[in-house]
C-alpha cells in the first residue's frame, strides 16, 4: 500500500500543484468540436473560390462527381496550420484514388501571396492539392454548411479553430469528419472509400479525443495535451494500481 501512496503523491506534486497566476491561458478545443448529428449527410454550400493560379472556381465544379477531402485553414499561420496540411500532403503522396484535395483559407485577408509563403513554408510538394482563398460572404455560407467555427484572438493574434478533415461524397453530401494534426495515409484511403460509396460515418469518442485531447497555448504557438485528459489517464492508472495490489493483497491472505 505504500507503494500506491507514494505513486499519489508523485502524481499530486507532479500535476496537482496549483499553478502561478501568470500561467499562459489555454484555449479549450473541446468548444470547437462540430455537432456532427447536425451536419452529417446535409449538402455542402457550393462557394465559389479563389485558385492560387488568380482562377475563379466553383466548389461543385471541382467535385464533379468525385470523393473530395477539404481542410479549412488560414495562410499566415505558424502553428496547428501547416501541421496538419503537411501531413496531409505526405498522406496522400502515393494516394492512387481520383479524388479531389483542397485546402481553403477561411481568413477573408488571406491572398494568393500568402499561399505560396505558406507551401514554401511546408517544405512538401504534392501537386494533387488545390489551395484557394475565399470572400468573407462566401467563408460564411462554406463554416456555416459545414457547422465549422472559429474565432480570432485579436489579444494573442490567431484564430481558434477545429484540426479537421472533411471528407465530401461526389453528389455534394458531408460524409466524415476526421480529426487531429496528422492523418494518415491509411486515413485518407478509408476516408475517401467511404465518401465515393456515400458511407456517413460519425466519429466514436476515441476519433474525437484527437482533437479535444489538445489544446491551444497562444503564447508559445503550440499544442500540448489537455490536463483534463492527463489527470483523467492518471486517476485511471492510479484505479488500475489501486484494484491489483488488492488483489495481490487478497491471494497472499488466502494463502496464509
Amino acid at each position: 500500500m505504500r507503494v500506491i501512496v507514494l505513486l499519489f503523491l508523485f502524481w499530486v506534486f507532479a500535476f496537482g500543484t496549483p499553478q502561478p497566476k501568470n500561467t499562459p491561458s489555454m484555449f479549450d478545443a473541446t468548444i470547437m468540436q462540430i455537432e456532427e448529428e447536425k451536419y452529417l449527410g446535409n449538402k455542402v454550400a457550393d462557394v465559389e473560390f479563389i485558385r492560387e493560379d488568380g482562377k475563379k472556381q466553383k466548389l461543385y465544379d471541382l467535385i464533379r462527381g468525385k470523393p473530395t477531402a477539404l481542410i479549412l485553414a488560414y495562410f499566415t499561420c505558424d502553428s496547428a496550420c501547416p501541421l496538419i496540411v503537411k501531413s496531409a500532403l505526405e498522406a496522400t503522396k502515393g494516394l492512387g484514388k481520383d479524388a479531389n484535395l483542397l485546402v481553403l483559407s477561411f481568413d477573408k485577408e488571406d491572398t494568393l501571396e500568402d499561399i505560396k509563403k505558406f507551401k514554401t513554408q511546408l517544405g512538401v510538394e504534392n501537386p494533387k492539392w488545390t489551395f484557394g482563398i475565399m470572400r468573407e460572404d462566401q467563408i460564411q455560407k462554406l463554416t456555416q454548411s459545414l457547422g465549422y467555427r472559429f474565432f480570432y484572438s485579436r489579444q494573442d493574434r490567431v484564430f481558434v479553430h477545429p484540426n479537421v478533415v472533411i471528407f465530401i461524397a461526389p453528389d455534394g453530401k458531408i460524409v466524415r469528419y476526421l480529426y487531429g494534426i496528422s492523418p494518415r495515409e491509411r486515413d485518407f484511403r478509408i476516408a475517401l472509400a467511404e465518401a465515393e460509396t456515400f458511407r456517413i460515418t460519425k466519429n466514436t469518442i476515441v476519433d474525437v479525443a484527437y482533437m479535444v485531447c489538445y489544446r491551444y497555448d497562444p503564447n508559445t504557438g503550440k499544442y500540448g495535451l489537455n490536463p483534463a485528459i492527463i489527470f483523467a489517464f492518471g486517476g485511471a492508472m492510479l484505479a488500475s494500481l489501486t484494484l491489483l495490489h488488492a488483489i495481490v493483497r487478497k491471494k497472499k491472505e488466502v494463502k496464509t
